[in-house]
């Protein structure tokens, strides 16, 4: 079977997942596990992709997460090679320590992306062993594993600092504590039960997670690149040495479909509203710009400020359609402006 294609470009999302070659165990020890979560954060730091949740199993591991780089090849060859050396020098194994190319689906919406982390965090429990234990027992088993980022989702001190968790807030609690609560509710009714959602969506496609129609517009774009190359290779959208939008574009954009001032959304302050917001996520995801860049140019004063900003706009996106629609014509014609800038 030929290797899967990859669609990339900055601001996508995957589920990614990686075995051992045979099937064979990657993990032997706490000393491996602990090993690869250190490798996996600095990966993380280094490629400044997003990290939403991460589970590791003897013989494979899961991760969601986003690029906004659109460089998810070099993330995943920074942290597979890195492990993959440290084992075979570890364990005295020659050969291949992971099996074949990862697998990285693109993901579509909120939805899909919120049941992947129920999905990667309830799979230290699936099974006909624990099928015979009963919730209560299976719910406190993933309260002390130790290696996915499930304890952080739940309880606030067990939070890691290379973990995005924008994903709490939609459960709509009001305090964060209320979210992790109503969190760890949501993935105790699933402890028994198939997501009769997420389930077929994952194997409509070898690459991508979501609706019908996402999947066909996924598999259309790789059909297409097929179609156009000899070559068997990735799809790197729209080039793998990527081309970015300068923030004066982005800032432009944005101005004119929310009607607003450029000068406006570099101020300081709270003058410009949720296109601020806008702003700030497309600048993650078009400009190659790092964070602290963006808190500069964009006048905040924490390094915090922009991953707070984009896990605000999910959510108001979630519950304001008028807003989900303004924010895809802006994408749409950033888009546009991006393609027209690369030389064919």
């Amino acid at each position: 079977m030929p290797r899967p294609w990859r669609l990339a470009f900055p601001g996508a999302k995957y589920h990614v997942t990686s075995r051992g070659n045979a099937r064979q165990r990657i993990f032997l020890g706490d000393d491996d596990r602990e090993r690869f979560v250190a490798q996996l954060a600095h990966a993380v730091a280094q490629d400044e992709v997003i990290l939403y949740a991460y589970c590791l199993m003897p013989n494979h591991y899961h991760l969601l997460m986003e690029t906004p780089r659109g460089n998810i090849q070099r993330f995943m060859q920074r942290l597979n090679t890195a492990y993959s050396m440290y084992f075979r020098y570890k364990h005295a194994r020659p050969g291949h320590c992971l099996q074949g190319r990862y697998g990285a689906k693109i993901v579509e919406g909120n939805d899909y992306l919120v049941r992947l982390t129920r999905y990667i965090h309830l799979n230290p429990v699936r099974g006909k062993p624990w099928a015979e234990k009963g919730n209560g027992n299976t719910a406190q088993y993933l309260r002390r594993y130790r290696w996915s980022s499930y304890r952080g989702y739940v309880d606030e001190e067990a939070a890691e600092e290379m973990i995005d968790y924008r994903w709490l807030r939609l459960m709509e609690r009001r305090t964060e504590r209320g979210n992790r609560a109503a969190y760890e509710e949501y993935i105790q009714g699933m402890i028994a039960c198939r997501d009769d959602v997420l389930a077929p969506a994952l194997k409509r496609s070898r690459y991508a997670v979501g609706s019908e129609p996402f999947i066909e517009e996924v598999e259309e774009a790789l059909q297409t690149a097929r179609q156009s190359t000899e070559m068997k290779a990735d799809v790197w959208w729209p080039s793998e040495a990527q081309r970015h939008l300068s923030l004066s574009e982005i800032d432009s954009v944005v101005a004119d479909v929310f009607g607003v001032s450029d000068n406006v959304l570099r101020c300081h302050g709270r003058t410009a509203g949720v296109s601020k917001t806008v702003a700030v996520e497309m600048g993650c995801r078009h400009s190659g710009q790092t964070q602290r860049q963006l808190v500069r140019h964009y006048g905040y004063r924490s390094d915090s400020s922009v991953s707070r900003q984009r896990a605000r706009l999910a959510v108001l996106a979630e519950k304001d359609p008028g807003l989900a629609q303004r924010v895809r014509q802006v994408e749409k014609r950033l888009t546009a402006t991006l393609k027209s800038k690369i030389k064919v």
